[in-house]
């Protein structure tokens, strides 16, 4: 690449906005499971002499905590293990995802109209996941225009925005969130869509957490969770970046999830 070329797509992405999508991760913020394993920080070494200040610590997290990506071993057994449900990606790791799936054009669905169609629970925001499915996809494409292959299809929910609090206010960020049923994932993949996000704890919905995570990752379409503020992104338009960290046979990546919009 020429050095006017880049200087040209160094000034694109300097004069677009930049929004983030990461939510904040602490040992007081939401973590996942709620029920299990909590971010934990610990001192590892403080001192000042003789070398002057050395601050560093030790952290302990599920590897689907705060914003992330899951890659397909998370729920897909491998074609050794003769388990249902098994595909060619169950041995994929986060350091075998592919950078390029990893970028792209943002199309943000609104699905916050589907809240209403549901109950509110007793423990729980809602009694369940209104569910985002292959019929809800097909009338937001009637509306806006058919999924392309390359797309990044981010689920916006507001629920992240409304719910994610350090604790105990954090509790209430539950996974009763609208989520996507495994019929969406067939039209994604006919579509030719590789990678999903969502403002909620995942894809998967309260009364079912493993149909949706087979239809996508078993597919080898990976999902970004935990994201936020999709609200400011337009419908269309915006370009999505989520790196997730490389670690070794990590079932999922945390990492941070950027937009870019055009000003």
């Amino acid at each position: 690449m020429s050095d006017a070329n880049s200087n040209a797509l160094l000034s694109l992405i300097k004069g677009a906005t930049l929004v983030d999508l990461s939510v904040l991760t602490g040992e007081n913020q939401p973590s996942s499971p709620p029920e299990g394993q909590r971010f934990g920080q610990y001192m590892m070494n403080h001192y000042t002499w003789p070398r002057g200040k050395f601050l560093e610590y030790v952290q302990v997290h599920d590897d689907h905590t705060g914003t992330h990506i899951d890659a397909p071993s998370h729920m897909i057994p491998t074609l050794e293990s003769g388990l249902e449900h098994a595909t060619e990606y169950g041995t994929v790791t986060i350091e075998q995802l592919d950078l390029n799936d990893m970028i792209g054009a943002a199309v943000v669905v609104d699905c916050r109209p589907l809240i209403d169609t549901v109950p509110k629970g007793t423990t729980t925001n809602l009694a369940q996941s209104p569910l985002i499915d292959r019929a809800y996809l097909e009338k937001w494409e009637a509306e806006n225009g058919r999924f392309a292959p390359g797309d990044i299809v981010l689920f916006r929910t507001d629920w992240s925005d409304n719910y994610f609090r350090p604790y105990p206010e954090g509790f209430r960020y539950d996974r009763s969130h609208p989520a996507p049923t495994a019929d969406a994932f067939d039209l994604l993949h006919e579509r030719g869509v590789k990678h999903v996000g969502i403002d909620g704890r995942g894809i998967g919905q309260m009364q079912d957490d493993y149909s949706p995570h087979w239809a996508a990752l078993g597919r080898g379409i990976l999902a970004t969770e935990n994201l936020t503020n999709l609200g400011k992104l337009p419908t269309r338009g915006a370009i999505f970046i989520f790196l997730p960290h490389k670690f070794e046979g990590a079932t999922g990546g945390m990492g941070r999830a950027i937009a870019l919009v055009s000003n």
